[in-house]
């Protein structure tokens, strides 16, 4: 004889199937879950150290990762040698564009003017100056004898709109740029193509600086 089935007998191998399907559903997500984050650390080991944790940073919203999967955070220790480790390389890109400067006086027989008008341009923005001790210093870039007052126009412009000091302007400065056609943004502006180097300061600075 065919077996006989109850209606009680059918919601128990309904919830049994039910249990069955939630387990397997349950199983491809832990899968899925950990294949997801092993091809996420695997792509991240892979890119800069910067880059990693600013994506980091930016996905969590602080420091607290999971240890677990991106190990253990530095400590106090290492956290106070990076930091000093930072600022030496501050220091000596300081050491670098003072060593790499006029002093005032140095300026005003270059321009052929009195060192109170060098003063008075450092104040006003239209030469940068960087001191040591008391006295200005003034980076050797921003001169320049193709010019029609000595020196590339429109750093006080620059300067406002630059987010970094002298020393990372001096850097930013030097370095040839693929916007302005591979020109350095000192040769743009003794070109007098001072809009498009405020332009670029404005887009690329904010993200590299």
């Amino acid at each position: 004889m065919p077996a006989t089935t109850t209606p009680g007998d059918d919601r128990t191998t309904s919830r049994r199937a039910s249990r069955a399907e939630n387990a397997s559903v349950g199983h491809r997500g832990r899968a899925t879950s950990t294949a997801f984050t092993e091809a996420l650390s695997d792509t991240l080991s892979s890119v800069p150290k910067p880059a990693r944790d600013s994506f980091l940073r930016s996905v969590t919203g602080d420091d607290q990762l999971d240890s677990s999967l991106w190990g253990r955070g530095p400590s106090a220790t290492q956290r106070k040698q990076a930091a000093l480790e930072n600022l030496r390389r501050q220091f000596a890109a300081r050491s670098a564009v003072l060593e790499y400067s006029l002093t005032r006086a140095e300026a005003a027989d270059l321009l052929e003017v009195s060192e109170q008008a060098v003063l008075d341009r450092i104040k006003s923005g239209d030469l940068l100056g960087l001191k040591k001790g008391r006295e200005w210093r003034l980076p050797l870039w921003q001169f320049n004898a193709g010019c029609a007052h000595g020196f590339v126009p429109g750093l006080a412009r620059l300067r406002d709109s630059f987010p970094g000091g002298v020393v990372s302007l001096t850097e930013w400065a030097a370095t040839p740029n693929v916007d302005l056609d591979g020109a350095t943004p000192t040769q743009a502006l003794a070109a007098n193509r001072i809009d498009d180097v405020i332009a670029v300061a404005a887009t690329s600075t904010s993200a590299a600086w």
